[in-house]
Formats: structure tokens, sequence, C-alpha cells
């Protein structure tokens, strides 16, 4: 009965409350962010690009030239849309488990791969003999392969991020 009374003492659980907020904490800040780095990883050092190249283009093959930047009033269309339905999404991709796949209508396919808003990162995968659209095109932050291009929010915050994909790349080579 000591045992009993001393536990439910006020002190302890306050304890025990600030306790279960500090592993509450820790389990939304620290955990995410590995899911984040390990498909990082994933994309970056244990994807095949060329395999990865060649599924977007077959992709981008399926889709009738009519969606790409349709002008019917004049004006340039900007942004991107859903691959449309009973367009076959190939392995390569679907082995990515992306977030979601858009089709931009300037006529590249963009996968992101990343696991939530807030860690925007994925791949571009742009036609053969693609031509930019307007000066300034961006075609991502970094090329893998000619024709797929990595993107990833941290670059915008970070201007030395490419020091830390090369060596992220580094360490986990195969």
């Amino acid at each position: 009965m000591v045992w009993k009374a001393a536990f439910y003492k006020p002190q302890y659980l306050i304890i025990l409350i600030v306790l279960f907020i500090c592993s509450l904490f820790l389990m939304i800040s620290i955990i995410p962010s590995y899911f984040i780095q390990q498909r990082r990883v994933m994309l970056l050092c244990n994807t095949d690009h060329q395999v990865l190249l060649k599924a977007g283009r077959d992709i981008l093959s399926q889709i009738p030239k009519d969606r790409m930047n349709p002008q019917p009033d004049g004006y340039r269309h900007l942004g991107d849309f859903g691959v449309p339905e009973g367009i076959q999404i190939t392995q390569a991709v679907r082995d990515l488990k992306p977030r979601r796949c858009l089709v931009n209508y300037d006529g590249y396919l963009s996968v992101e791969v990343s696991g939530d808003r807030d860690h925007s990162f994925g791949v571009n995968i742009y036609p053969v003999e693609y031509k930019e659209p307007h000066r300034g095109f961006k075609y991502g932050d970094r090329e893998l392969f000619p024709g797929l291009w990595y993107f990833d929010s941290e670059y915008y915050n970070n201007p030395e991020y490419d020091k830390r994909i090369d060596e992220l790349i580094e360490e986990h080579k195969k």
C-alpha cells in the first residue's frame, strides 16, 4: 500500500506526463526524418536510373499528345495533371512507391517519392530530345542520367545541399 500512495503523488504524475510528451515529440520529429532519408537513399543509390528513365518514357509515350499543353483558349497552361486512367504504370516506377505521378503540361513526368509535403523530392523524367519550353526553365536540381533529373525541396533552403547529396551517395554506394 505504501507504493500505491507514493505512485499517486502529483510530482510523479507530472513526471510521467512530461516523459510521455517527450517520447511523442521524438516519435513525431525523428522517426519520420529517418524514413524520409531512407526513401532518398532508395531513389538515389538503390535504383537503376537508366531503367527508371526508360520506364518513365514508356509512361509518357502512352499519354495522348493532345493532353500535353492544350491551348483551346489561346493561353499556355501551366502545372500538371495526374497520370490518366488506363495508362500502364511500369514496374520500375511502382517499385518506388511514389506519393504521386504527375504529367506536366510541358510534356514531362514528375514522380514524387517523398513521404510528406514538407520534404518534396523525386525525379523528373523527360522524353527524348526534350526542348525546354521557356527561357530559365529548371529541369530539376541534379541530373542523375541524361533525361532524368532529381528534385528536392531541401535545395531551396540550403545552397550547400548538393554536397550532402554527394556524401549520401558516397556513403551508400553499392
